[in-house]
């Protein structure tokens, strides 16, 4: 052996161990390194709150100014000015969160997420947004597309303006795409989606009922209104008649079996996950006027219902538009992606909206020869090949549906060019609320009801959106339609409903029904809500014979249960039957006597009453539609449900008691109860701790961030706390895991100092923006945060490019 192999001999056993250490010493520092690469990624994406920018188009610098809140306080010369300024604060917090928005509405989130979107965009695809939307953005008003274009040269600055691309473009490995005013108007178009959409999945759902079922069951399971009726005109609706057993006789024939996954009627529990309410994208809006407030001054409240989720979906800011004795000044939430204040106050006039539930569509059967005309789609998909698709349209509807060999279209509002413009744009300039109805009656937007409310103490409810002049079909919700009874007119806005300056001084609405008659047939029915919540409003806003704003808004956090404790009562009375036996029976007495009839967070008297509704109610559903839809009714995904005033025809069942709509796997109707109260004390406490299931723990918030939800190991970092909650769906204070009041605004017209604005979310959609999740915990906590911007603390100024 020579030298140099003996000196390779003895270095080789240590050196193993040398590269071990470098490796121990060096991936940390190379963790460090990565981590500390993506925090300055990261970081290089914040928005600017302070300094100068340059946006193009300017006619005067502009002022971005920010509070503790994150409250942009933009001012500008010109309303063009300041639409400039507001894009460029949205696009640098939320562009991410304005491109889903567009792409949902378009189908186009394959083309960022790749093609496990490609499901949902042929879903959305099919209507053909971007294209319709594209003609008509050059069919809008010039002053319209001025107001689009300069919000669009807005956000390009601000995107442009920022040193790394808004951060989630780096975890999806992608590029944000430039702002087009054709992307403002799909913003409205998903709006269209999210609080139109179940309707018209329900219209289509209730058609093929009646047509299974008959008219006379299908009255009966859809009624149109009953007792919890709050309408603005004071009109209730008689009940349908009950079916005879000539109609619908459960004694007949036993169900037929069902698997065991499937909600049939039976004594034994099925998961509790799959009890819940139907959804009802709404809100509660209501107003004294100002011989009604102790101040002479009308008085406006507004919360809309939406999902909740990180950023908010709305966006504080204050608008003052000139200067002087000519200024306007405005505060309210945008939405980010459209230039307008969507809900607030001008000083003079203040507004708010609940979602309108009329029949803004048709459900068209195609005949077998109809010609159609075709348009092939195409789908970008991230990381892969573009996906073609063919759209079938009829007169324009797109065929979307089909039952077996049945094909239908749906002639939908939001299809109409004039279903969208920038009218709403203009409350803005309104001082009166006759003038705001009018405007209001004008909007392309999704329909809701509007409330408004004046400095001269006037308040105001119409229906804002376009109308179609033929009224809704005499059956109400349900039925299909051939392709010549397709509506295409609109209405006259002059002839729209309203109501101005009630004589009892107030107007409430929460997605119930408003009106009877000729002006309720020309709104038609979409679904609307059991009127629960809107009668609770409308009750507490008469028990004072004068308001202000503390009690106006404390209405907001009204948790009483009125509706459910004549679920309690109607429980109680089967669980005292034989509670002197039963001991599981007597601890349900027990609960149900001390409940203090709220919707509170500690409460399990109202979780369990509350499960044992929905029990009932989904036994009794399923038992008489099954003899009608057979097979479907067994299969989860094509599953019919009941709708909200389903509650009507059942709780009459219960209190007249008809033997031959009893489900057959009963003895009796007190057996059916205390049946679903035992399987809904399973359901809720499978330990038997009874007192220790909360609706609070059932009901704890879960509000994420959209990139949370696809990456769980983010939620620490992105999502709000979670924390248990009080209130529900049929009360005023509604509040879901996910999906409640998504802002509270109290506002007087010319009191704007007094008014309160609380939003879900906070304001930023940047983790490391001081304004991430800001002015959250006040709203979970109920504290009335103030309308107006505090003290400015950052402040740009804009100049033109």
């Amino acid at each position: 052996m020579n030298d140099k192999s003996a000196k390779d001999s003895h270095r080789r056993p240590g050196a193993p161990r040398r590269w071990l250490v470098r490796a121990l010493i060096g991936l940390p520092l190379l963790l460090i390194a990565l981590a500390l690469g993506v925090w300055t990624s990261v970081r290089a994406s914040l928005p600017q709150l302070d300094g100068d920018a340059a946006i193009p188009g300017l006619s005067a610098p502009v002022s971005l100014g920010r509070d503790a809140l994150g409250t942009l306080v933009v001012e500008g010369r010109t309303r063009l000015d300041v639409a400039r300024g507001l894009g460029f604060a949205h696009a640098q917090e939320r562009f991410f969160e304005m491109d889903l928005t567009r792409r949902s509405a378009a189908g186009e989130l394959s083309a960022l997420f790749g093609d496990k979107a490609l499901e949902r965009d042929r879903t959305r695809r099919v209507h053909r947004l971007r294209a319709r939307l594209t003609d008509r953005f050059e069919q809008l008003s010039g002053e319209d597309r001025l107001l689009l274009l300069a919000y669009t040269e807005g956000v390009n600055a601000g995107l442009h303006a920022l040193p790394m691309r808004p951060w989630p473009y780096l975890l999806l490995r992608a590029r944000p795409q430039d702002w087009t005013p054709v992307d403002s108007l799909l913003v409205i178009a998903e709006m269209y989606f999210m609080l139109q959409g179940t309707s018209f999945e329900a219209g289509f759902e209730r058609a093929v009922l009646r047509e299974r079922a008959g008219d006379a069951v299908f009255d009966w399971l859809s009624p149109r209104g009953g007792r919890w009726d709050a309408a603005l005109d004071g009109s209730q609706l008689a009940p349908p008649p009950m079916p005879t057993p000539e109609q619908l006789d459960l004694r007949r024939a036993p169900a037929p079996e069902a698997p065991a996954s499937a909600s049939v009627p039976g004594p034994a529990a099925s998961p509790a996950s799959a009890r819940a309410e139907p959804p009802v994208l709404g809100s509660n809006n209501w107003a004294v006027a100002g011989s009604r407030s102790t101040h002479g001054g009308a008085i406006l409240a507004d919360d809309m219902h939406l999902g909740l989720g990180v950023p908010a979906i709305w966006y504080r800011a204050q608008f003052q538009i000139g200067s002087g004795a000519n200024g306007l000044r405005a505060a309210g939430v945008t939405l980010p992606g459209l230039p307008a204040m969507v809900v607030g106050s001008n000083g003079a006039v203040a507004w708010g909206f609940t979602n309108a539930y009329g029949q803004w569509f048709d459900w068209v059967e195609v005949p077998p020869d109809a010609k159609s005309s075709t348009h092939i789609e195409t789908l970008e998909v991230h990381g892969g090949p573009a996906v073609t698709m063919t759209v079938s349209e009829i007169d324009g509807a797109p065929i979307v549906a089909s039952d077996g060999d049945r094909r239908f279209a749906l002639h939908w509002v939001a299809h109409q060019g004039a279903a969208y413009n920038l009218e709403l744009d203009r409350m803005l300039r309104m001082r009166h609320v006759s003038d705001a109805l009018g405007l209001a009656q004008r909007a392309g937007m999704p329909h809701q009801n509007l409330i408004a409310a004046d400095r001269d103490g006037q308040i105001g409810w119409t229906i804002a959106g376009r109308l179609w002049a033929q009224p809704g079909l005499p059956e109400g919700f349900g039925r299909f339609v051939a392709p010549g009874a397709m509506r295409r007119e609109w209405l006259d806005p002059d002839r729209a409903p309203q109501v101005l300056s009630p004589a009892q001084g107030q107007l409430w609405t929460a997605n119930n029904r408003q009106l009877d008659g000729a002006p309720g047939e020309l709104l038609g029915d979409g679904g609307f809500d059991l009127g629960a919540r809107a009668q609770q409003i409308r009750d507490r806003l008469s028990a004072r014979d004068k308001h202000d704003e503390a009690s106006i808004g404390a209405i907001h956090h009204d948790d009483e249960a009125r509706f459910m404790k004549t679920w309690a009562a109607r429980l109680l009375a089967v669980a005292r039957s034989d509670a002197a036996t039963h001991p599981t029976h007597r601890a349900f007495v027990q609960l149900l006597e001390n409940w203090n009839g709220r919707a509170d967070a500690d409460s399990a008297a109202y979780r369990l009453v509350r499960q044992a509704r929905l029990r009932v109610l989904d036994t009794l559903w399923d038992a008489w539609t099954l003899p009608a839809l057979g097979d479907r009714q067994l299969d989860p995904k094509r599953r019919i449900r009941w709708r909200n005033q389903f509650e009507y025809s059942a709780a009459r069942a219960l209190d007249e008691r008809p033997g031959h709509l009893l489900p057959a796997a009963y003895a009796s109707w007190d057996a059916l109860l205390l049946a679903q109260l035992d399987a809904a004390a399973r359901e809720i406490a499978p330990d038997g701790n009874l007192g220790g299931a909360t609706w609070g723990a059932q009901n704890a918030s879960r509000i994420q961030h959209p990139l949370a939800k696809a990456i769980p190991a983010l939620s620490r970092w992105l999502d709000m706390p979670s924390v248990p909650q009080s209130g529900d769906s049929n009360l005023p204070h509604v509040a879901g895991p996910a999906f409640g009041q998504s802002e509270r605004l109290v506002v007087s017209p010319g009191r704007e100092e007094q008014g309160w604005l609380s939003m879900a979310g906070g304001q930023s959609g940047h983790p490391m923006s001081p304004f991430y999740g800001a002015g959250h915990q006040d709203w979970v906590e109920g504290k009335p945060t103030p309308l107006l911007a505090g003290p400015v603390i950052h402040r740009i100024t804009a100049h033109r490019d």
